[in-house]
């Protein structure tokens, strides 16, 4: 490994090379066992709706410090395992840590009558506009995961009059073209991904208004089995999409990523077994010459996965050391475009 490189090189744990493994254990271990300490804030929606941020503020936190806002997956919550553990190290940082709930997620179970959803940007920027309100002067952060790193590129690019109040953004294996992220999960072996999905969705949607007030029951035929059923049965006619195909269309970030104007980088891997690498194909060509937005592949490391050998980093999670890089950067424009030279330079391993 060279030491002059900007970001150390991906190089998967002996036992996880495989990309199945390195999603399955990312998502599901997690080394911090910390306590509970956060203060929750409701955020009241334009539709009435709430959502829970929990502040995770570490005493020497004043304000003008850095802010973070960090954004789930796909049935995710403030108790994802990520979400726990970045936390933690920006908590060690002096980083003042937002983990947010999505509509209907963890703490805000039952307190939305509408789902979240890849388009569900404005919500983002009300929590951003409270945490303003909360922490004045203090740059704010953004950091997605997954389908939050989906949300989180639609708001810096579709919702440009807010993003100002954000100095940088950062998002890990965020679906690019819904559609075919979908697809994948019709493949052979994929079908325990689906289940999970499909099984913490009902979940929630059953704990909900959604599940009271919906014209559907979650029976018999109309039990959903699949993502794309889950999405054409509630999630487009509860958010106002003709079909799970209509929402795929509106919400997909791909061809709005030249619109960003915050330094954002795309961290993913190219064996993310939820997210096909040709989906990634027309963004590395919109980005080629993009100032703004830098795209990151690594050969492996799977979906939230990046479960590292050792290496330089205090532990084995290599996103969690990139993401921290990033957001205490004193300069990101700097840190992006050495990335940008690294990758160019073909200095990223090709193991």
């Amino acid at each position: 490994m060279k030491s002059d490189l900007v970001f150390p090189p991906f190089v998967p744990h002996r036992l996880y090379k495989n990309p199945h493994l390195q999603t399955i254990v990312g998502q599901f271990h997690s080394r911090v066992k910390t306590p509970y300490q956060a203060e929750q804030h409701s955020c009241r929606l334009p539709d009435s709706d709430l959502l829970i941020l929990h502040d995770d503020c570490p005493g020497p936190w004043k304000p003008g410090d850095r802010v973070v806002i960090l954004l789930h997956g796909l049935s995710g919550c403030h108790q994802s395992s990520y979400m726990i553990r970045l936390a933690h190290k920006l908590n060690a940082r002096g980083v003042r840590v937002f983990r947010m709930d999505l509509r209907g997620c963890g703490a805000g179970t039952g307190l939305a009558k509408s789902p979240y959803h890849a388009g569900s940007f404005h919500d983002l920027q009300v929590a951003i506009e409270q945490i303003e309100f909360m922490c004045p002067r203090s740059p704010i952060g953004v950091v997605g995961f997954s389908l939050g790193g989906t949300i989180t590129l639609n708001y810096l690019a579709r919702h440009k009059p807010g993003s100002e109040l954000v100095d940088r953004a950062l998002v890990l294996n965020p679906p690019l073209r819904l559609a075919e992220s979908v697809q994948v999960f019709g493949k052979p072996l994929f079908g325990r991904y689906q289940r999970h999905f499909v099984t913490n969705l009902i979940k929630q949607v059953r704990k909900s208004h959604q599940y009271q007030e919906h014209t559907h029951k979650i029976t018999g035929a109309n039990y959903p089995r699949t993502l794309l059923e889950f999405d054409d049965q509630f999630t487009a006619p509860l958010a106002g999409f003709e079909s799970a195909e209509d929402y795929y269309n509106r919400c997909s970030p791909c061809d709005v990523l030249p619109e960003i104007s915050v330094p954002t980088l795309i961290i993913s891997a190219k064996d993310d077994p939820l997210i096909p690498f040709e989906s990634y194909q027309p963004a590395i060509e919109k980005l080629a010459n993009h100032d703004k937005v830098t795209l990151y592949l690594t050969e492996q490391g799977g979906h939230l996965g990046f479960i590292a050998g050792p290496s330089s980093d205090p532990d084995p999670r290599w996103s969690d050391w990139r993401i921290v890089q990033w957001l205490m950067s004193d300069s990101p424009e700097a840190l992006a475009s050495q990335i940008r030279e690294q990758t160019h330079s073909s200095l990223i391993q090709t193991a």
